[in-house]
């Protein structure tokens, strides 16, 4: 008896909504044990979940906690494991695969930010509450941190971006190598806030009309027809 009600716990705990798909523009899938479905605001995520941006595309998710994912057109985003009951056990495992993403981090952030982590193709981000935007390439990427603090895990090495910085990171053969670091104030790299920020522009504003005016909730920003 004990066997089949923790069977049955581990279950509904598998398949429990893990967030919501809150605001949708273009044509995008999560993908689900093999199964491609659909995107609509309103779905529900589910742990496992991937998803899947097409051209012209914007996918805006609040998880449980209140972090909230924006992914930006021909990405692909993953939600590995996540557990939120309030307490520092909390965790948050996502993996960017390709493309564009911000994140703006919610409760976990706050109560446990070591139990925070995105895996992109060349470097773990770890958190300290903030808020941090990625451009993935096939071997580069550049990651933005808004506010807070990120910390980027890659080849035994771990650098800290904070807010208002900027690093630029190269797949040279199988070595991970640092190109550049820098204030997102300095000339050279003004055109790369701007096509960050033109993908995906989150706001002050909240979505209250959705959220019920939670604290902590962003609004966002199509701009997509521009590309």
């Amino acid at each position: 008896m004990k066997k089949i009600l923790l069977f049955l716990l581990l279950s509904v705990t598998s398949f429990a909504s893990i967030g919501t798909i809150m605001a949708t523009k273009g044509n995008a899938q999560v993908k689900r044990a093999h199964i491609m479905l659909e995107i609509q605001n309103g779905m529900g995520l589910k742990k496992g979940d991937e998803i899947i941006t097409h051209k012209q595309t914007m996918v805006q998710i609040m998880l449980n906690d209140d972090t909230v994912i924006t992914i930006g057109p021909e990405s692909s985003f993953s939600f590995i494991n996540y557990f939120f009951d309030g307490s520092k056990k909390s965790t948050i495992q996502m993996q960017a695969n390709r493309g564009f993403f911000r994140s703006v981090t919610g409760k976990i952030g706050k109560i446990a930010p070591e139990r925070f982590k995105i895996k992109t193709q060349l470097a773990t981000i770890g958190i300290r509450g903030t808020d941090f935007s990625a451009q993935l390439g096939v071997d580069s990427a550049s990651y933005i941190c808004n506010r807070g603090e990120i910390t980027l895990s890659y080849d035994k090495i771990q650098k800290s971006v904070i807010g208002g910085n900027k690093m630029l990171l190269h797949l040279d053969g199988l070595t991970v190598k640092e190109v550049s670091f820098s204030n997102l104030d300095k000339p050279q790299i003004k055109e790369l806030v701007k096509t960050h920020n033109a993908q995906v522009a989150i706001g002050a504003d909240t979505l209250s009309d959705i959220t019920e005016n939670k604290a902590d909730t962003t609004n966002i920003k199509f701009n997509c027809d521009t590309h």
